[in-house]
């Protein structure tokens, strides 16, 4: 690998008939050279300047690489290649400076097609949005349209066999879609009325119309492209230590190149020695397997802001879960009505629903539907406030109504009857709304929701892989948070909650010496997943603000994908040390035969790129990880609690 073509995140043909061709062209007129020489053809001369062309074309490059890199003043390389080509010239060794800028050129070629597997795979992504959509007008027209110019709230026709041009949500009609390609999940799933579809998904056998809520490179499917190709940027810790190192690295063999000239008298085994001693193959020990692991956890669903996040994973030995949104399904139900005296439902649903219908907490939803169930209107609030781990409030017709938890009330109290109500609906686990309007009740709303099919199994996956403390960090009420909690074998639980709390929580785990993870999805939650470790949030569910906030975003809100992630985790680090092992035990092979004269500059040009491929085949074997008979992915049926 040198500097021509050291930039991972850099996605272009290697192939590019400029590069190929120059590189034959140059690796042609080295063998005829050769051959020239070889069979004492006349004129001599014409052999030395075959010889010399070859290096022009394959070797000046290398050459203006390092001086770039030098001007720059970065760590480039190219430079003891540069100083092996410069040298042999200068000896008179025409041909062998030839034959070790081609070898070197057509290396850097070998390494980028053995690692391209990852980069054609993030390239067929991006080939899976369509070029055009059919738009439905807003008298019922339909026209294509360039996807290009879609914007949110269109309205778009998706006929069975299409691919889906946007994420959004379906208003008419049903289909099985194929996900495999940005959630990872096999099976094609039903989607209907209401259901988030995924650009770059295919629906199998309906005709569906949906209202684009993310366009362009704001969908799921452009976020799995940004991220793979970014993952170089965040260097995992290992990347950073090489780095650090590395620049001692052409200190380092131009002594052991001056050595060994000094010691034999050869020129020969000095141009070895630097030939040998360049870095590639450490250099590229981390990064490479960054980005082959960061594209593999994005074809299983499961989003990574770079290599050092998915490192860091692989440390975790907390985890700590939000509750409703995370753990449940956060599509919780309003399962029972409980009035004040002279309150009627639908006067006390028609209250809830105007301070909640500018919320986005999953609460709020199960409010609205409610409301709609009940066929009442939600009258829209002149001001709407909300308080983040307390409540909403609004203000409608001049009056204050409040919505929230059992502490809402305070001091204040509730009538006998409500305050029984409220009681009994704590002990069952279910979550009670208190509504209030000028401080006085208007009624209770019961609300329960569904714990995630694969959280049991998504915890008890995370305790083998040795995560020795697992609890939960929520805003809900002591029974419902408890209920949760011994469904799922936790043992740890804390309970009303308010937003600072949690990430006071996280630090305190922190302080006690324990690497943590935080998965949640609402606003609250920011403080907690900012504070963590390693910051997990919701991708479907969650707010823009938490997924802002974590390092890491599940696309289809399945949790049980945690354990699959540490695992990779783990898997990268552990292919990132055989490659800085490798790197290093090549580049000490290559060094030393070359300092005895056991190695030529040719085979120490051949021996090193040898290594720099072998390190790139160990990385990109990441991308082809596979998943099946993770026990995490094979989650039990969805349960409703209590």
């Amino acid at each position: 690998m040198i500097g021509r073509f050291a930039t991972l995140g850099t996605y272009t043909d290697l192939m590019d008939r400029k590069d190929f061709i120059s590189c034959a062209l140059g690796g042609t007129l080295a063998l005829w050279a050769w051959l020239w020489g070889r069979f004492e053809l006349q004129p001599p001369y014409l052999a030395m300047a075959l010889a010399l062309a070859s290096v022009a074309i394959n070797g000046l490059p290398i050459v203006w690489g390092a001086l770039r890199g030098l001007f720059e003043k970065r760590l480039n390389v190219d430079e003891l290649v540069s100083l092996a080509i410069v040298a042999s010239v200068v000896q008179g060794e025409f041909l062998t400076a030839a034959v070790i800028a081609t070898i070197m050129t057509v290396g850097s070629l070998v390494e980028e097609i053995v690692g391209e597997s990852v980069r054609k795979s993030i390239q067929a992504l991006a080939r899976m949005t369509p070029d055009t959509a059919v738009r439905v007008d807003p008298d019922g027209g339909r026209q294509s349209v360039p996807v290009a110019s879609l914007r949110a709230g269109d309205r778009i026709e998706v006929k069975p066999g299409e691919r889906i041009p946007v994420d959004g949500e379906v208003v008419f009609g049903v289909t099985a879609v194929d996900e495999s390609s940005v959630t990872g999940e096999a099976m094609p799933v039903t989607r209907g009325l209401g259901d988030e579809v995924l650009a770059g998904t295919l629906s199998y056998n309906g005709l569906i119309e949906i209202v684009a809520t993310r366009v362009g490179e704001s969908t799921t499917l452009g976020a799995v492209i940004r991220l793979v190709t970014e993952a170089e940027a965040s260097k995992p810790k290992a990347a950073r230590i090489v780095d650090a190192y590395a620049r001692w690295f052409t200190p380092a063999v131009l002594s052991c190149a001056g050595l060994a000239w000094w010691w034999s008298g050869e020129a020969s085994r000095a141009v070895a020695v630097l030939v040998a001693g360049c870095p590639c193959a450490l250099l590229m020990a981390a990064p490479t397997a960054a980005v082959a692991a960061v594209a593999r956890a994005a074809r299983w669903g499961i989003l990574v802001k770079g290599g050092r996040p998915l490192e860091e994973v692989g440390g975790i030995d907390a985890v700590l879960f939000d509750k409703t949104g995370t753990l449940t399904l956060g599509d919780p139900r309003v399962d029972e009505i409980i009035t004040a005296p002279g309150i009627s439902r639908a006067e006390l649903l028609a209250a809830a629903a105007c301070a909640e219908s500018g919320s986005t907490h999953p609460l709020a939803r199960a409010v609205l539907r409610a409301t709609a169930a009940e066929g009442v209107a939600a009258p829209r609030p002149e001001t709407f406030l909300s308080e983040a781990g307390i409540g909403v409030r609004a203000v409608l017709d001049g009056r204050e109504i409040e919505v929230g938890g059992a502490a809402l009330i305070g001091g204040a109290g509730l009538p006998s009857g409500l305050g029984q109500a409220l009681a009994d609906v704590m002990s069952r686990g279910a979550t009670p709304l208190v509504v209030l309007r000028d401080r006085k009740p208007l009624g209770i709303l019961a609300v329960t929701d569904t714990i995630r099919p694969s959280a049991r199994a998504s915890v008890a996956a995370l305790r083998e892989l040795g995560v020795a403390r697992v609890g939960i960090l929520s805003g809900d009420h002591g029974r419902s948070v408890s209920t949760v909690a011994g469904a799922l074998g936790i043992d740890e639980s804390w309970p009303g909650l308010a937003p600072a709390d949690k990430p006071r929580i996280v630090k305190t785990f922190q302080e006690g010496g324990h690497r943590v993870m935080f998965v949640g999805d609402g606003i609250n939650d920011a403080p907690a997943l900012a504070r963590a470790d390693v910051g997990v949030a919701m991708g479907q569910a969650g707010t823009d603000v938490a997924l802002e906030t974590a390092q890491v975003a599940l696309t289809r809100d399945d949790i049980g994908r945690l354990p699959l992630l540490m695992r990779l985790s783990r898997r990268m680090r552990l292919v990132i040390q055989v490659n800085i092992a490798l790197g290093i035990a090549s580049n000490a092979l290559a060094v030393f035969g070359s300092s005895y004269g056991l190695l030529s500059p040719i085979a120490a040009s051949v021996f090193h790129n040898a290594g720099s491929i072998l390190v790139v085949l160990s990385s990109a074997a990441l991308f082809f990880v596979s998943g099946r008979g993770e026990t995490a992915l094979t989650p039990a049926p969805a349960r409703a609690f209590p």
